[in-house]
């Protein structure tokens, strides 16, 4: 390939070295922003002052019961260079709990994991640390049960008929706390609670597949639908607390750009709604890039140690491709880096590798409902009522520690609007190509490979830009 140049990009657990044309425009992520220099002065400092909240201090007394939901490991799939920010956030709440006379009993601890697969205590022990998980045994240290109906009230419907329902532990709680790690827009806020401690019924309503959607980003959060829908349901969380003179408390974190490690450069407590534009800010200074102009081909690197829900396990040609797109191609601001038409080329083993036990569901939605259709409309319409209710996926997520059967439709989703988008889909590094042809991927062994297919498509001067992920970034995109 003449006039090139070397570049190294993310594939599975390691990078491949690729010659790209000149032309390429490389994409990079911004340095990391400088860390807060002591997490916990920062959290006690915004228990203390939070943001459009009365203090902690004010907000409970001797008899009160207290919740403190936290992120699972989805939610933080990242190493951090000090103690996990839950490990030291509950450690300084229930401290300052006791001084303002809350009895330990009254006082519990909620992994909030929505639809993910529950988290064993020894998972949990990663970023809790085994004292609190030992302190806050079996009965007060416990893990949401989207399938329990004791653990679940339904508090009504959004004015657009979306149900609201999730684990009761939010109304009923004489405070109800929420320490979230943000990693993108599309978290935080409302959501936490809303998808975190929510239902198949409530979460169906915005992780479903829309064929006539627009196509925003969920990581644009002044043009994204599904956090207007998380939002609605969001609105309604905090009507039912106010009914009972209540409010959420929530501390939101936001990490750097560092990779593999990352460390915390904002922190902000208070009132979800007043907090979450603080979060934002933060977030759009650390990660978001302005790039002007779209490409016809862009590239971009899949990382194993960047995926998210296979913390703890392994990841498979469905959470590979749902990382592909959600936070591959279609993780901008504005408009996608390639144009309508254009050819995304990603890299990937994309190896059907299956954790068998905690993906039960995913080896039957690869092995018996790809073959049928790719398309996530129609694959939903057909069969994720089923999935969600058989009852050997409901025994798996209640008790064997695996994804709900509902999960991968929605990590197949994410898919969709690629493929409306763009003219090809192509994957480069792949070690198993009747895989990537079951997902409806164009396979090719290099990269260099790729790229020279989709310049026979598009012509030998097309445009090209390389995403430079890891580390994480949002292109916000503007028209040349």
């Amino acid at each position: 390939m003449p006039d090139t140049k070397t570049a190294y990009i993310a594939c599975g657990d390691g990078y491949l070295k690729a010659q790209v044309p000149e032309r390429t425009r490389v994409i990079e992520a911004k340095r990391p922003l400088p860390a807060i220099p002591d997490i916990a002065e920062a959290i006690r400092n915004t228990l203390a002052n939070p943001i459009g909240h009365e203090p902690l201090a004010r907000l409970v007394g001797p008899k009160s019961k207290v919740t403190i939901a936290f992120d699972d490991a989805s939610g933080s799939y990242h190493r951090t260079g000090r103690t996990d920010f839950r490990q030291t956030a509950i450690e300084i709440i229930v401290e300052e709990l006791r001084k303002a006379g809350v009895e330990l009993s009254n006082i519990k601890l909620l992994l909030a994991q929505g639809l993910h697969r529950k988290l064993s205590r020894t998972e949990m022990e990663t970023f809790l640390g085994r004292r609190l998980v030992l302190q806050f045994g079996y009965n007060n240290l416990y893990v949401h049960d989207a399938e329990d109906p004791e653990q679940l009230v339904h508090l009504g419907y959004t004015h657009r008929g979306f149900d609201v329902e999730v684990n009761r532990a939010v109304v009923d709680s004489d405070q109800f706390i929420y320490l979230n790690a943000m990693w993108a827009p599309f978290n935080g806020g409302w959501k936490s609670t809303a998808v975190g401690l929510g239902t198949f019924k409530s979460i169906r309503h915005h992780h479903r597949p829309w064929p006539i959607a627009t196509g925003q980003s969920v990581d644009d959060p002044k043009n994204s639908s599904f956090k207007k829908l998380v939002w609605e349901q969001g609105a309604l969380i905090e009507k039912a607390l106010a009914d009972k003179g209540r409010r959420m408390f929530t501390i939101e974190t936001v990490y750097d750009t560092g990779d593999p490690v990352k460390d915390i450069i904002a922190l902000n407590g208070g009132h979800p709604t007043e907090v979450h534009p603080h979060t934002l800010q933060a977030i759009e200074e650390q990660m978001v890039v302005d790039v002007q102009g779209q490409s016809d081909i862009v590239i971009n690197g899949v990382a194993n140690w960047t995926e998210c829900y296979s913390k703890f396990s392994t990841v498979n040609p469905i959470l590979a491709a749902n990382h592909a797109m959600a936070y591959g191609i279609w993780q901008f601001q504005n408009m996608p880096v390639v144009r309508e038409g254009g050819i995304a080329i990603l890299a990937h083993p994309l190896q059907a590798t299956f954790d068998d036990r905690r993906f039960r569901p995913y080896v039957e939605f690869f092995e018996k409902l790809l073959p049928q259709s790719t398309d996530p409309y129609w694959l939903w319409e057909n069969y994720v009522e089923d999935f969600a209710h058989r009852p050997e996926f409901i025994h798996g997520y209640r008790y064997g520690h695996a994804y709900h059967g509902s999960h991968p439709f929605f990590m197949w989703n994410s898919t969709g609007m690629p493929r409306t988008y763009l003219g090809k889909i192509f994957f480069a590094g792949v070690r198993d190509v009747d895989a990537a042809k079951r997902c409806g991927f164009e396979a090719f062994a290099t990269v260099e490979d790729a790229i020279a297919a989709a310049e026979s498509e598009l012509g030998r001067n097309a445009s090209i830009s390389l995403i430079n992920r890891p580390p994480q970034l949002i292109p916000r995109v503007t028209a040349d």
